[in-house]
């Protein structure tokens, strides 16, 4: 039986990191929507690696967004959520602990980039995790936005341990209006991997293709622990429609990750992502699959028996086939945490999707991400 994993941890460092701030690192503890705003200005003039804390709790988001240019970008930008003291020097990882809210009106967060092309820069990344984005609404990316598709971004991109709820394009660009895209030419020009998107939620996201990611880069990608589910691509003209969707020469991995009721209509021409010759998959339970992936292996296509996914609840329930069903060492390595902020392998394994079961009375009564 899995146990209750402790949700509150000592962080002086956002987890996701797969780079090091140097010792001269700006860092912001922020607590309301114009200390964020004004951490963001600083940081993009300032010239150093910044690291931006937000305190738990709701902020509504201004009528522009908040947003930050890094320029050349040739610096390292973290911006964690989930600091649970006035330091900001203690943090929960459970991603419902800091809400970015669009209003229906806006795209919650938008990182850019320079407009030259990118220098290959492990040294150097952008690291968002422990948000949660809901209700963002724009033309062309509905609640984050990290880069161009050039792309013209030469170091790591990570996105880990948030929520994308409810987030909505009406038109959309690229590949159709995501909630989440992200871009990158780092970390190398060498097939490394430099764009990581690992255990998130995207729920309820809405666009006329690829409603929850598209992500681009020209080396690798790994996609590992999210799980996707009710998330609607709208526009019936398309020959093929997919909630995922990506461009990279080099690459893409997935991993332990769940699609469920991304078809909701059942339409012909609707899938979870679309398959190609450098797609490998390991462990994933997908329902609707375009194309061939390169590898594949351990898929299952089974209900993963959510907690209560009407009400907006999906965590996995005990009897889950999903539960310790996932492989432990994922391409682009496993998150520390789960959603929850609990300890991401409980069990025998990892479980596939966001969640690690629990077997708790706190697990069986948690409240769900329903946008309320």
């Amino acid at each position: 039986m899995k146990t209750q994993g402790p949700f509150i941890a000592v962080a002086l460092a956002a987890s996701a990191s797969l780079f090091p701030f140097d010792a001269h690192a700006a860092m912001f503890c922020v607590d309301s929507s114009d200390a964020l705003a004004a951490a963001l200005a600083t940081s993009e003039a300032n010239g150093e690696d910044n690291d931006i804390r937000i305190r738990t709790g709701a902020y509504d988001v201004p009528d522009a967004g908040f947003r930050i240019d890094l320029r050349e970008a040739h610096h390292s930008l973290s911006v964690a959520g989930g600091f649970t003291d006035a330091a900001c020097s203690e943090r929960t990882h459970a991603a419902s602990a800091t809400v970015l809210d669009g209003r229906d009106a806006v795209r919650p967060l938008t990182i850019e980039t320079s407009q030259s092309s990118g220098i290959a820069d492990p040294a150097h990344g952008i690291t968002v995790s422990g948000i949660t984005f809901q209700h963002g609404n724009d033309a062309i990316v509905g609640a984050l936005k990290i880069s161009d598709p050039g792309p013209i971004y030469g170091g790591i991109i990570v996105v880990e341990g948030n929520a994308f709820l409810d987030n909505a394009t009406a038109a959309g660009v690229l590949e159709g209006g995501p909630a989440l895209l992200a871009a990158t030419d780092g970390p190398d020009f060498a097939g490394g991997t430099g764009l990581f998107v690992r255990n998130n939620l995207f729920a309820r996201n809405a666009a006329p293709n690829a409603p929850a990611v598209f992500v681009y880069s020209n080396n690798r990608i790994a996609v590992s622990n999210n799980t996707f589910v009710a998330n609607v691509s709208t526009d019936a003209t398309l020959d093929e429609r997919v909630t995922f969707a990506s461009f990279t020469f080099s690459g893409i991995d997935f991993s332990n990750n769940v699609f469920r009721d991304n078809n909701p209509d059942g339409t012909p021409a609707t899938f979870d992502l679309r398959a190609t010759g450098v797609t490998d998959l390991v462990d994933n339970a997908i329902v609707a699959m375009a194309g061939t992936p390169h590898s594949e292996s351990g898929t299952i296509d089974a209900d993963p028996r959510f907690v209560d996914a009407a009400h907006g609840n999906f965590r996995l329930a005990a009897d889950s086939p999903l539960v310790d069903a996932g492989t432990d060492a994922p391409a682009g390595g496993a998150s520390a945490f789960d959603l929850d902020g609990g300890a991401r392998v409980l069990g025998a394994h990892v479980d596939i999707g966001a969640y690690e079961t629990r077997v708790s009375a706190e697990a069986i009564f948690a409240d769900g991400f329903d946008g309320a």
